[in-house]
């Protein structure tokens, strides 16, 4: 029946079919890991990508808010640009509402002539190349009244408040005649 060289070969085949099991049971776990190593590196991608295209999204939202908030800070600051241009020429061309009046005296007439005068700093160092500085003004005149009753009167005023030694100089731009109406409102 059975020989010793047929139970050799049918161990040997029993081993070599065992050993082939093994390495196919080994091979097969080894591939299920790596399977389950690769879907989670894929689920880990994707993740990863979601969160870029979600930041993506995020950014460009801010970015297309910040493109309207620019737009409208420039509008505002075209308006306010036009609104300083405005003060500049209206202020170029009204007189300060500063109302210097002459110091009373016997013969002091409240309803004199109103004398609106340039007043201008001249002296050295004016400013005049520091726009934003207060006394940058003084080189191109500022606009006074003053009431008195006389021009010399005005202007001695004028000079006690600003003194030519200071660098100040007055110039007569025209004289108001006083308002008869208000006159006759403040006498009665």
């Amino acid at each position: 029946m059975f020989d010793i060289g047929s139970i050799a070969f049918f161990l040997v085949l029993a081993a070599n079919l065992a050993l082939i099991m093994l390495v196919a049971g080994l091979a097969a776990d080894r591939a299920r890991e790596a399977w389950s190593r690769a879907v989670n590196r894929a689920r880990h991608a994707e993740a990863v990508n979601q969160s870029f295209r979600a930041g993506i999204e995020a950014a460009e939202t801010k970015a297309s808010q910040m493109t309207e908030q620019i737009a409208a800070t420039k509008v505002k600051l075209e308006q306010a640009k036009l609104d300083a241009a405005a003060l500049k020429q209206r202020h170029a061309t009204e007189p300060l509402p500063f109302v210097f009046r002459g110091t009373p005296t016997e013969n002091f007439d409240p309803g004199g002539p109103i004398w609106e005068y340039l007043i201008r700093n001249v002296a050295e160092g004016a400013r005049e190349n520091e726009p934003n500085h207060p006394a940058a003004g003084w080189s191109k005149g500022r606009l006074y009244l003053i009431q008195a009753t006389t021009q010399v009167a005005a202007l001695a005023q004028l000079e006690r408040r600003f003194p030519p030694t200071d660098g100040f100089q007055a110039v007569l731009v025209k004289q108001h005649e006083p308002d008869p109406v208000s006159v006759t409102s403040m006498a009665g």
